[in-house]
């Protein structure tokens, strides 16, 4: 049987820091169950590409999160391939 795993990265607007930069949350879908976490990393709301779940541009900061998140991504991936 084939399990169904998903990662989305997502913007928690509600949870504005006191500099007015917003966090990176990771959803991670199992099945239909849902997991969510902060990635530990802050950006301005307006740099955000919700179709392509990163952040939009090639500045260095931009690179930066970015490669973090496929990160992320990569580990949940590979740990799925263990199992």
């Amino acid at each position: 049987m084939k399990t169904t795993i998903s990662v989305l990265f997502y913007l928690k607007r509600a949870k504005v820091n006191a500099k007015g930069l917003v966090p990176i949350f990771q959803r991670i879908t199992i099945e239909g169950k849902r997991i969510d976490w902060s990635t530990g990393k802050y950006i301005q709301a307006n740099k955000w590409s919700v179709e392509g779940n990163k952040i939009k541009g090639t500045s260095e900061e931009a690179r930066t999160i970015n490669s973090h998140l496929d990160l992320l991504k990569s580990k949940v991936f590979s740990a799925e391939k263990i199992f």
